[in-house]
């Protein structure tokens, strides 16, 4: 997953916008009457900037350079080449990359490696001008400045430009908390609010970020600093996205305890979103906010590919306290937090073990060695399943597994079949406290188009076969 894909852009001619190559994606200049002009652009309080316009027909056309003139001191950077129109951002400054209605002709507009749209194009040689210019429709101009958060007003031959909504880029590639919310909601599915007004002094309606940051607050993912500062643009670190992360997943502060590492930062680590070695109060980048982006994409899917035909499975994270503990009544299963955070760590290490391999045609499933101890691991299948315990050894057909019954395994390695109805993997603790065992997580696992299909079961769901469907216990730690 790329946060942003970096362009960079050629040095611009100051005057008229050069045409070296020789098929242009263009329309006629002499189609219809064609008349030129100018029109004085300004940008807040800098002084106007005089560029050409051709009018033809009943369209008014702008030169590209002008617009390009525009955009660099803003940040941007924008180039020209080969019927293409590339405009790049700093990493920190949104802008707006949804594709537009797709169109065969025209020259392509790309923002941050993204083709958004075609627009029209004239060519034509203004008065005392060296050469041809490009120049495009003026209310396609406005719709792509309108996608970098500048929004244009024309006032007979004024075309005031209104850049507020840009903020200023972050130093050292730093990335801001609008760039963490927008990686998340891409991955947890939430879409941006639909157009409104904005009730914060430093993020306006009109800038690409509003959507996603205003759904992020209205969700709880994200708490602004204050009533009147949304903070999007301030640089946000990665213990505090895990926070965002955690918010996001609905685990509470109450929840905390029942979750690998028992707090935002150390769940992260836990779970193998970030590495042991990243800082949580350093000023994310783009590089690593694209490995945490990446590596939840991965974990929620519950897979990552490691070679070819090979996967290893990802735990997808939940709060574990509604998820796994919750849906019973009663006794308690644990004496402690601690015992109960330990023992749904034991889970995912578990899970974040399991091997899922293709040869030929047929899907495999490699479970390491199970620790000795009260901890268990089932495998079913509706029809059955088949399973080895060393290499070379005989496959041994039966309706599910229970690595209790198998004898020890030196080689540490349990082999199943992955039949096309797939498998249901749980692991199991055992309560003498209650007299039975109990569930602590559960995956279901099928063949795929292009890998494993892996999706994780609450204990709770009807689906669990029977030799695990004990009741599971309210989780109130017992003083």
């Amino acid at each position: 997953m790329v946060v942003r894909k970096a362009w960079f852009a050629a040095p611009l001619c100051a005057g008229a916008l050069c045409l070296p190559w020789p098929v242009q994606a263009a329309t006629s200049s002499s189609k219809g009457h064609t008349s030129f002009s100018t029109i004085r652009v300004s940008v807040g309080t800098s002084a106007p900037l005089s560029v050409p316009t051709l009018v033809q027909g009943n369209q008014t056309y702008i030169a590209l350079w002008g617009l390009m003139q525009v955009l660099n001191p803003l940040g941007f950077a924008a180039s020209w080449s080969k019927g293409q129109l590339t405009i790049a951002a700093p990493v920190s400054v949104p802008v707006n990359e949804v594709p537009g209605p797709a169109g065969a002709a025209g020259a392509e507009v790309v923002i941050d490696g993204q083709e958004v749209e075609r627009v029209p194009t004239a060519i034509a040689t203004p008065p005392g001008a060296p050469s041809p210019e490009v120049f495009l429709p003026l209310t396609n101009a406005e719709e792509i400045l309108a996608r970098l958060g500048i929004q244009a007003a024309l006032n007979g031959n004024e075309l005031d430009l209104d850049a507020s909504a840009v903020p200023q880029p972050l130093p050292n590639n730093e990335v801001a908390v609008w760039n963490a919310l927008s990686a998340f909601a891409a991955d947890l599915g939430l879409p941006a609010s639909s157009a409104g007004s904005s009730g914060y002094t430093d993020l306006s309606a009109a800038s690409p970020a509003w959507g996603v940051v205003e759904a992020a607050i209205r969700a709880g993912w994200y708490q602004p600093p204050s009533p009147t500062s949304s903070g999007a643009f301030q640089p946000i670190t990665w213990g505090e996205a895990a926070q965002i992360l955690w918010n996001a997943l609905g685990i509470s502060a109450q929840d905390a305890a029942y979750q690998p590492g028992g707090s935002p930062v150390q769940w992260a680590r836990a779970i193998g979103l970030v590495p042991e070695n990243w800082d949580p109060s350093s000023n994310m980048t783009a590089q690593e906010l694209d490995t945490l982006a990446s590596n939840l994409h991965e974990c929620l899917q519950g897979d990552v590919e490691t070679a070819a035909n090979t996967w290893r499975l990802w735990y997808p994270p939940a709060d574990e306290y509604q998820a796994t503990f919750a849906s019973g009544g009663g006794q308690p299963l644990f004496a402690s937090t601690a015992d109960a955070q330990a023992a749904i760590s034991a889970t995912y290490q578990f899970f974040n073990q399991l091997v899922v391999t293709l040869s030929g045609k047929r899907w495999f499933l490699t479970l390491p060695a199970v620790q000795s101890g009260y901890g268990f691991a089932t495998i079913s299948a509706l029809g059955g399943l088949s399973y080895q315990t060393k290499p070379g050894s005989a496959w041994v057909s039966a309706p599910s597994v229970d690595t209790r019954d198998l004898p020890a395994r030196k080689q540490g390695r349990l082999v199943v079949t992955i039949p096309p109805e797939g498998l249901i993997i749980t692991w199991n603790q055992m309560m003498p406290s209650l007299g039975g065992t109990v569930a602590l997580g559960a995956l279901e696992v099928s063949p795929g188009p292009s890998g494993p299909r892996v999706q994780r079961l609450n204990i709770a769901s009807p689906h669990l076969p029977p030799p695990v469907t004990s009741p599971v216990a309210s989780l109130h730690a017992q003083q």
